[in-house]
């Protein structure tokens, strides 16, 4: 999602675009598959303030059985992106801190909108992900999924130090 912003950055504050986003990606590293929504670009006195709402679906691995699924969700995304080159001398403007790198125009005039939305999906995931609510799991002594199919194994592991007090257990019912 690059968008060149050149001609944005010519014009007043205030002047503003608005862009419709659909793209897809098939890269196996990047978190989202798709995307599909708007993006509207402000020019601001210092750059482009970029507010964005986008629905994407992820590809995410369940927490409980292991199997990927789609996750879909909506981000509201707001930041503003500063140039790094001087438009109209072509000399460098000050470097943008560590943490605001992703939020820089390159020196083509390109506002990259990928890496942003990227973080914004991940801040956007739960910290457990479940294919389902009610999802079981694997088997901790099998590793079966339970979702399919239920198992015969013993659920409750003994320490064999305690096997002494385990037949007194047993001996009882």
């Amino acid at each position: 999602m690059q968008y060149n912003v050149a001609q944005l950055l010519k014009e007043p504050t205030g002047s503003s675009r608005s862009y419709q986003v659909e793209e897809n990606y098939s890269e196996p590293l990047r978190v989202t598959d798709w995307v599909v929504g708007t993006v509207n670009m402000v020019r601001t006195h210092q750059g482009v303030l970029t507010k964005a709402n986008l629905n994407v679906q992820t590809t995410v691995v369940c927490s409980r059985c292991l199997k990927e699924f789609s996750r879909p969700s909506t981000l509201h995304i707001e930041e503003e992106f500063f140039p790094t080159v001087d438009l109209h001398s072509g000399r460098k403007l000050p470097p943008l801190s560590e943490d605001e790198k992703e939020l820089g125009i390159d020196a083509d005039h390109v506002l990259d909108l990928t890496e942003t939305t990227r973080q914004y999906a991940i801040a956007d995931m739960p910290m457990k992900l479940l294919c389902q609510a009610e999802c079981l799991g694997l088997c901790v002594v099998c590793g079966n999924d339970l979702n399919r199919q239920q198992c015969d194994c013993d659920k409750i592991s003994r320490d064999p130090r305690w096997g002494a007090l385990a037949g007194l257990l047993d001996s009882e019912t």
